[in-house]
């Protein structure tokens, strides 16, 4: 492959089909005002933040709705607004967005999700759609990419009893919040052949989580791919999964016997 090739391969891995924000912002424009795609600032710790708040076509205020916190990669973070929007969940939701039907919240962090201050961008943007959305809150999913899968792993760990389920996609290993886990179902998913994150991230927490008596799962796709969100909700079972998490419902799996090892389900 031509290096012009390679550049080209690689703008399409990161972009998730290459949609910008604009275009996923856009997809909605249509839907009664104030639904679908909307833009927001939040202030957090006295400084401004953009997040996108989508809500479903059927949105109703006395009605709760399923939510998904989504935490974009290191390639959407930064000052232009839109641009969160434009890998992971957003193209997802712009290819069908009339039958999408979470509630679903894109903060955008100026770099990755770790350290205390760019955790609080995430929570402070769930507080808010929380205070002004008809949020089911034993019903919320923590969901990202890359950066924002190890964003997924550190931030469902330190505050685990505010969510039913976490959907990490090729994510960066986080090890040491294992034990933090293991009361919240997850669904991994990942590429066997992603150039930028190593699968074997995911093998790891997966099976660490499993070992302890968590509930752990892990969806490989075979090839060469890094925004594996397209595949995730095409090719599995993933919105239906979701929807049927409750964080009311959720109890830790048996603890191994001694002398036995509890891996992973590896799809």
């Amino acid at each position: 492959m031509s290096a012009m090739g390679v550049v080209l391969l690689t703008l399409s891995l990161l972009n998730g089909g290459c949609q910008s924000g604009a275009q996923v912002a856009h997809s909605t424009a249509t839907f009664r005002p104030g639904t679908g795609f909307t833009h927001h600032q939040i202030m957090v710790d006295g400084t401004p933040r953009n997040v996108w708040v989508f809500l479903p076509k059927d949105y109703k205020p006395t009605k709760k709705y399923p939510t998904i916190l989504f935490l974009h990669g290191l390639f959407e973070a930064g000052e232009d607004y839109q641009k969160c929007l434009s890998a992971g969940l957003g193209p997802v939701i712009a290819k069908n967005p009339d039958r999408w039907p979470f509630i679903t919240v894109f903060p955008q962090s100026d770099g990755n999700w770790k350290g205390e201050a760019r955790e609080r961008i995430a929570i402070v943007a769930l507080d808010y759609t929380q205070a002004h959305y008809s949020v089911d809150r034993d019903r919320v999913i923590l969901a990202g990419l890359s950066y924002g899968a190890l964003g997924t792993w550190e931030i469902g760990a330190k505050h685990s009893e505010r969510f039913a389920a976490l959907v990490p996609v090729s994510g960066h290993r986080a090890t040491e919040m294992v034990e933090r886990l293991i009361m919240v179902p997850v669904w991994a998913f990942a590429y066997t052949g992603d150039m930028f994150v190593q699968p074997q991230s995911s093998e790891e927490m997966c099976r660490e989580i499993a070992e302890r008596g968590g509930k752990a799962k892990l969806t490989e796709f075979e090839g060469v791919g890094h925004d594996g969100w397209g595949r995730a909700v095409a090719e599995s079972n993933l919105v239906e999964w979701m929807l049927a998490q409750h964080r009311t419902n959720m109890t830790p799996a048996p603890v191994p016997a001694a002398g036995r090892t509890a891996l992973a389900h590896i799809e």
